[in-house]
């Protein structure tokens, strides 16, 4: 069930990568148009920054999920690699507590949707969060030990 669970998320999370994709593809034909109406016909797209500044948001959070699914977030590689190296499971304990901090903060982002974007990827950052916290958990305190 566990691993439906995370199969159906990722799948979703993809979906809304794609959307935050083709946002991108949107603001940069918006950025051009403007440009290029500006230029030849000295009649730029109305309210092109607004518009590009409210989409970054939206595009930030819609590919936020998938990047959570595949261990992209930010973090230091370096730190993560020396541990890796001396001892796995404190790099997996680490890495428990890095989702399980993200679970948190993007619960209490959920309690102030302003964006449906935002409501959305939020909520399934959260899941993968909570997901990978439960895989990390599993494995690190499995009778079977480090991988």
């Amino acid at each position: 069930m566990f691993h439906q669970i995370t199969i159906l998320a990722n799948r979703i999370a993809l979906a809304c990568a794609v959307v935050g994709g083709l946002g991108t593809v949107g603001i940069m034909l918006l950025i051009n148009a403007d440009v290029v109406g500006r230029g030849l016909l000295s009649m730029p797209v109305p309210a092109t920054a607004e518009i590009v500044s409210a989409s970054i948001v939206s595009i930030v959070f819609m590919q936020l999920p998938f990047a959570t699914a595949m261990g992209r977030n930010v973090r230091s590689d370096m730190l993560m690699t020396l541990l890796r190296n001396r001892s796995p499971r404190m790099e997996m304990a680490l890495d428990l507590f890095h989702h399980l901090v993200g679970a948190v903060i993007l619960a209490v982002l959920l309690r102030w949707p302003f964006v449906v974007a935002v409501l959305i990827g939020c909520a399934l950052t959260l899941l993968q969060y909570v997901l990978l916290t439960a895989s990390l958990a599993i494995n690190l305190f499995s009778t079977r030990g480090a991988p």
